[in-house]
């Protein structure tokens, strides 16, 4: 009986550790981690539009475009965009109380292929070559040109009452 329950003790110890080791890749790259990307600011795109280079790493090309592409999003919402090339600077649209208010809404909205990408158009056609990906230590470092659609991003934000519209209060 002894034996059966350091058996059954061992068992559950290595269950518990697997699975904590499994919730943690599956955290790894959600949208609240901070993470290492670079915004460039390109110039300024048609009426609400933003345009910028957006750099990510990670182990592999692919995931590094689709972080990549989630960062743009994000660097939007919660971040703001640096001034840049006569571009003036772009605040965040939702600060830190907001989105801590709202952790259900931005979860579903930066699901794998999540309404995020709706808001977002790539201009960097194909894999990216040259300077936009570069082999550094660890992985690989990918550059996109992206347009984010800022004022329909803004819009429904507000429509879903994540955000108050900017007359409010006239």
């Amino acid at each position: 009986m002894k034996t059966f329950l350091t058996w059954l003790t061992a068992i559950c110890l290595f269950l518990g550790c697997t699975q904590s080791m499994d919730a943690r890749k599956k955290e790894k790259y959600r949208y609240k981690e901070a993470r290492n990307y670079e915004v460039v600011m390109l110039g300024v795109g048609s009426d609400g539009t933003k345009v910028f280079k957006i750099y990510a790493t990670d182990k592999n090309v692919e995931r590094a475009i689709a972080l990549a592409k989630m960062a743009a999003i994000e660097v939007t919402l919660f971040r703001g965009l640096p001034g840049g090339s006569g571009i003036a600077e772009t605040p965040r649209l939702v600060d830190g109380a907001t989105r801590e208010a709202n952790l259900d809404y931005f979860d579903t909205f930066f699901e794998s292929g999540g309404r995020y990408l709706q808001y977002l158009n790539v201009t960097t056609d194909g894999m990216p070559s040259g300077q936009d990906r570069l082999k550094i230590k660890g992985g690989y470092k990918v550059g996109l040109s992206v347009q984010v659609l800022y004022d329909n991003l803004r819009k429904d934000l507000e429509a879903d009452g994540i955000i108050k519209s900017l007359n409010y209060g006239f």
